[in-house]
């Protein structure tokens, strides 16, 4: 498997909006839970095509047996052996994630992370300013697919404003844009309290993803 990174915002590739974004994960180790229900390829209601794969299989794919992993390679396996390697491509644009599912009681999430975008109109100097941050999705499975719901960094920022929500964060860049810089545990347990709030539009509407399997009638 390719190593080579190159730093994007998901908000660029994927998404016409802004998502919540975090330094650090959203899952704690011994939350992940490997669900190989969302494991194919299949399409969502924008015409993106997403092609997820388990990161162990992808992993021993590309790995030679006989190659004597250095302790970096080890601990990069054992980090994401339960969690998935995604491409996603839209038009002329592809990007690949590792992705990490994991439960917040009993609802399950998927944390992204970029791992590689090419292009060859990305000046150099540029990526060197893009940093790679987690979003995360909460995940609705259905007998016709799943959808992907992302947190609304609108909501988000609204409770914070509204001292409704205490949880560190910088804000950034030209647009002051939200980053979250909470730490793993924090943020898992932000999740928990998100999702027995009752308050409107903690999803980002604009920004759902319903997949259904590349198969499926129309």
């Amino acid at each position: 498997m390719k190593t080579r990174l190159v730093l994007v915002s998901l908000c660029v590739l994927l998404f016409s909006s802004c998502i919540v974004k975090s330094i650090q994960p959203f899952y704690t180790k011994s939350s992940i839970n490997y669900s190989g229900k969302l494991v194919g390829n299949w399409t969502d209601n924008k015409n993106g095509q997403w092609d997820i794969r388990s990161f162990k299989d992808e992993w021993e794919k590309e790995t030679d047996p006989n190659t004597t992993l250095s302790k970096e390679s080890k601990e990069a396996f054992e980090r994401f052996k339960d969690g998935y390697y995604i491409k996603y491509k839209k038009k002329d644009t592809e990007a690949s994630f590792i992705a990490m599912p994991f439960m917040v009681d009993e609802h399950l999430f998927i944390d992204l992370t970029p791992f590689e975008y090419d292009s060859d109109d990305l000046n150099k100097l540029v990526a060197q300013h893009l940093l790679k941050t987690h979003s995360t999705a909460f995940v609705d499975i259905t007998n016709e697919g799943f959808t992907f719901k992302w947190l609304s960094e609108k909501a988000v920022n609204k409770l914070i404003t509204e001292k409704r929500l205490r949880i560190k964060h910088e804000r950034t860049g030209i647009d002051e844009d939200l980053v979250l810089t909470a730490t793993s545990e924090e943020l898992h347990n932000f999740l928990k309290k998100f999702m027995v709030s009752d308050f409107e539009d903690k999803w980002d509407n604009d920004d759902i993803r319903r997949l259904k399997p590349n198969n499926a009638k129309p």
